[in-house]
């Protein structure tokens, strides 16, 4: 026991010898000391970059959910910017159009005689969905300032397809009047057919 005891001693002395032989002197230990008393700057950019990682997707994910929102503003019903509303629906069965001017013009003569020309002529023409509740649907004419209302009861009529659940405010549509001016067809125009404004 006591030879271990000596070998620990002599252990501890022969350390102690080469760590004043090879230690750090006084101005490296302080200078060792000093930096590890400083704040670590790599701490801050690591934080930086959460930080702007975390902001990058709360950003992403209110462009994911925005644009609902975005359509609904973009796409907002202002009555005044149209010139005529027709309505289309169905009275007692039979199909009617009812035209409703925003005001009557001085030359109402000229005005009624384009207007009525226009509706003697079939035509196929492009509109874009303004809203689309329970009751009507709402289409912007792409060249006339007239705006569609079409009673929902009228859909089935005019389509092969039931696009009650599919049409979407801003989608483009292209339509289909006689030379009564009543609508007769009634399509989407999709991503396929490349129209995504009023041409």
């Amino acid at each position: 026991m006591a030879n271990s005891h000596d070998f620990d001693k002599a252990l501890k002395h022969a350390y102690q010898q080469q760590k004043q032989q090879h230690g750090l002197s006084k101005q490296d230990l302080e200078q060792m000391k000093t930096k590890c008393r400083q704040p670590k700057q790599d701490k801050f950019w690591q934080q930086a970059q959460w930080a702007m990682a975390c902001a990058g997707l709360l950003f992403l994910g209110a462009l994911w959910i925005q644009p609902e929102s975005e359509v609904t503003s973009l796409y907002a019903l202002d009555l005044t910017q149209y010139d005529n509303i027709e309505h289309h629906g169905k009275e007692n069965g039979q199909y009617t159009v009812h035209i409703t001017r925003k005001q009557k013009p001085q030359n109402y003569e000229a005005v009624q005689a384009k207007y009525s020309e226009l509706l003697a002529e079939a035509r196929s023409f492009h509109g874009r969905i303004i809203e689309n509740n329970s009751d009507f649907l709402l289409i912007a004419d792409c060249k006339e300032n007239t705006l569609l209302e079409i009673e929902k009861s009228l859909l089935n009529d005019l389509s092969d397809l039931d696009l009650d659940g599919q049409l979407h405010q801003g989608e483009m549509l292209a339509l289909t009047s006689n030379k009564k001016g009543l609508l007769v067809n009634l399509t989407t125009l999709g991503q396929k057919q490349g129209i995504y404004s009023c041409p």
